[in-house]
């Protein structure tokens, strides 16, 4: 592989951000971790850029392999020097780019198996899972054919594991998902007799417990602060407001907000009616008042004319298209931290956050599960059980009494 003097690789995956949309603030966010590691390489006397020498500094700044806790700070730091690497290796950034007009290529000789594989998936996940496979199988591809330029009858254990090992810039979750992916690849390769062996066995099960995570929200407070903190004077304000509020209100994925369509709001019924993007079901949603209101300023007096656009919320700058999830997450971000509300180490602040947020205020309101389950949206009360951790009131309820053996013994 060619080698690229650090400097130089840090202004090509600069310019490289800006041209694929990411705002000057995250660009400037990515630079300053990027200096830092510039800053560890001109100590270490290293000139150019090599995925041990970052992996070395990941280790160095924030222990990625000897701590496994998940921190904001390292999250930041593991992103920014992902797309470092990301752009490195294959000269393109593939988190940003627009899932709508993205095209995935799968290079080497396995390339036509995956293709094959993708379109035998299409018939049976959701849109937004089969773009989770395109972009985690792209990434197999890419590594298989720079690594060893074989074809499925050259693929061993040696390539699966060590491409797993390499994936350890990104997050466990997303290593995670990577190798569930790789893993039911490889088991349709076996099905349909393209292997000899079973090679999905040979690819680790990395275990991600969510029900030991507590989600991330913030008091009702703090959400009204975010939101009169949005100046709605111009047309992004609008539009951040409008969209900011969907999330609080109603706790919509940010996936399904920015799929929303001039059809999926029933004007007449107080509706608003998606096809959801995580599950593809169907789910239906009450219009509230000040919710359909901040839409109905944002396309009278904020979005851009655009005949061939269907999806409400688009692009500030032309050319325009419709806003992408990625986009929402830092756009509330970017409130959160202009109303000045704390985030504490670990503690999201996106979307979801806002989801977050509005089921522990249900909660709080003595909403049973169920319904709570079903105005989220989930498939099953289990996954809504995870918000019973942030349910101050009834886990107060819980408390026992301190007893009195003990009370006289420390003297309280």
């Amino acid at each position: 592989m060619e080698k690229i003097k650090i400097p130089e690789l840090i202004e090509m995956t600069k310019e490289e951000m800006v041209n694929i949309g990411y705002s000057e603030n995250v660009v400037k966010k990515n630079e300053k971790i990027w200096t830092r590691f510039a800053s560890y390489a001109s100590q270490n006397e290293v000139l150019y850029y090599t995925e041990k020498l970052m992996m070395a500094f990941l280790e160095k700044e924030c222990q990625i392999f000897t701590e496994p806790k998940d921190t904001c700070g390292k999250q930041e730091k593991l992103r920014a020097l992902n797309k470092l690497d990301e752009f490195y290796k294959y000269r393109m950034i593939s988190s940003k780019r627009p899932s709508a007009i993205k095209k995935y290529t799968f290079k080497g000789k396995i390339g036509y198996s995956v293709e094959q594989y993708i379109a035998f998936r299409k018939t049976n996940v959701s849109a937004a899972r089969l773009q989770s496979i395109k972009l985690y199988l792209e990434r197999f591809c890419e590594y298989v054919d720079i690594t060893s330029s074989v074809d499925v009858h050259g693929l061993n254990a040696e390539i699966i594991q060590n491409f797993i090992v390499s994936c350890k810039i990104y997050t466990k979750s997303t290593v995670a998902c990577t190798a569930g992916c790789l893993r039911g690849y490889l088991s349709y390769l076996y099905k349909h007799r393209l292997t000899q062996a079973n090679l999905s066995v040979f690819v680790p099960h990395i275990l991600v417990r969510k029900d030991s995570e507590i989600p991330s929200s913030y008091k009702a407070e703090d959400v009204e602060k975010l939101l009169n903190t949005i100046e709605r004077n111009d047309s992004k304000g609008k539009r951040d407001y409008a969209m900011i509020l969907i999330a609080a209100r109603l706790g919509l994925r940010a996936s399904d907000i920015c799929s929303l369509t001039f059809d999926s709001i029933d004007w007449e019924k107080n509706k608003i009616c998606i096809q959801q993007q995580k599950t593809n079901s169907q789910a239906s949603y009450p219009l509230l008042k000040d919710v359909g209101m901040a839409i109905i300023d944002y396309l009278k007096y904020g979005r851009k004319t655009v005949s061939d656009i269907t999806h409400i919320f688009l692009s500030e700058l032309p050319p325009y298209h419709r806003l992408e999830s990625g986009s929402l997450y830092y756009i509330v971000d970017f409130y959160i931290r202009r109303a000045g509300i704390h985030i504490p180490a670990g503690k999201k602040h996106g979307p979801h956050a806002l989801r977050h947020s509005l089921s522990s205020r249900l909660l709080e309101n003595d909403i049973p599960l169920p319904i709570i389950s079903e105005i989220l949206s989930h498939k099953s009360t289990e996954t809504t059980k995870i918000y019973l951790k942030i349910a101050e009131k009834q886990l107060s309820e819980c408390a026992l009494a301190v007893p009195t053996l003990y009370r006289e013994v420390v003297g309280q």
